[in-house]
């Protein structure tokens, strides 16, 4: 999917998100099956929204860039965790089972 990608630190996200107002931005863990599904629901929504944007980093590949979108929203860590930005500022956030496709199209509409 080309609105799915893959960022690995704080130049390719800022590259992938380019001149775009609005994109998710997800923290995977590749080892925990809380994310795994948390996985499953981000990528449901994403194949169903093809001009929306949906970044996505593996917390266990990418501690550097995990620790500073810690610091960039004021939200402490957790995974799974997905961050939603407008304009370059983070306006909502979910982790753990509260990751659903349906939370993620109430919060659009």
């Amino acid at each position: 999917m080309e609105n799915l990608v893959h960022v690995d630190d704080l130049e390719s996200l800022k590259q992938a998100v380019g001149h775009n107002q609005h994109y998710w931005l997800f923290k995977h863990s590749s080892t925990c099956p809380v994310s795994a599904k948390a996985w499953n629901e981000y990528n449901e929504y994403s194949s169903l929204h093809p001009n929306q944007l949906f970044l996505y980093l593996v917390v266990q590949e990418n501690r550097e860039l995990s620790k500073a979108i810690e610091e960039i929203t004021g939200v402490t860590h957790e995974s799974p965790q997905l961050f939603h930005f407008t304009s370059q500022k983070m306006d909502w956030h979910a982790s753990h089972d509260k990751i659903k496709s349906d939370s993620m199209k109430e919060f659009i509409f």
